[in-house]
């Protein structure tokens, strides 16, 4: 007598092959963008602001907080631009109406699978949904997603960090020879970018320190969380 084997059995035996090999398949995927691209598994760390001495600076659209040892100048299209010839540095901090290409990765999120993981990006502002995408390391769903929003110069880049200054609507992607800031308040966006090396706590001291003003010079809103 020959005893079959029970479909359930046969069923079961399938659904865990194939959980082998999706994990496999997954195992893979992330060895291999660890591998060619490790910055997508970095996350926001949320890091305290250090108290140091600095200059209150206000622009036509914002305010801020210089470090000492910084110079700095107004534009005449109402951007702070920062120096330190002794670090070879130039920054820039400017009003922006969104952030580049804005549109197009928000476009690009309107995916069934994308959404289960991030939910109708319509509903979330823009800091909301940079956040929701970098807090994922080992979704590979999301990690093209993710590489559009990080700088091309982190790509491969040895103590990249991705930080969010404690108390503040901001984030700082951050390397020792580049950075780029973004701090987030009534609908607006404030940019700061620099070439050449800052320290980072100056960093996050100036992107935690910016004030959002109204074109008589006061302030309108604050770029903290309360």
């Amino acid at each position: 007598m020959v005893l079959k084997s029970r479909p359930t059995d046969q069923g079961i035996r399938f659904i865990v092959g194939a959980g082998i090999i999706a994990l496999s398949i997954y195992g893979f995927y992330l060895a291999l963008a660890g591998q060619n691209s490790p910055e997508l598994f970095l996350v926001p760390e949320t890091v305290a602001l250090e108290g140091r001495p600095c200059t209150d600076v206000l622009s036509p659209s914002f305010s801020l907080c210089v470090p000492s040892g910084l110079q700095y100048t107004i534009s005449t299209d109402g951007a702070i631009v920062l120096r330190s010839a002794e670090a070879k540095m130039r920054g820039e901090v400017k009003l922006l109406e969104k952030l580049p290409q804005e549109e197009e990765w928000r476009a690009s999120l309107r995916n069934p699978l994308i959404r289960t993981f991030l939910g109708d990006e319509r509903s979330l502002s823009t800091q909301e949904l940079m956040i929701r995408i970098l807090s994922h390391r080992y979704n590979p769903t999301l990690m093209g997603v993710k590489a559009q929003l990080i700088p091309s110069w982190m790509k491969k880049t040895r103590n990249s960090e991705i930080l969010i200054p404690s108390g503040a609507d901001a984030i700082l992607f951050y390397t020792p020879a580049h950075l780029l800031g973004f701090a987030f308040a009534e609908g607006k966006i404030v940019m700061l970018s620099c070439a050449g090396s800052m320290d980072k706590a100056a960093a996050l001291s100036i992107i935690g320190s910016i004030r959002v003003t109204s074109p008589e010079g006061q302030e309108t809103g604050s770029l903290h969380s309360s």
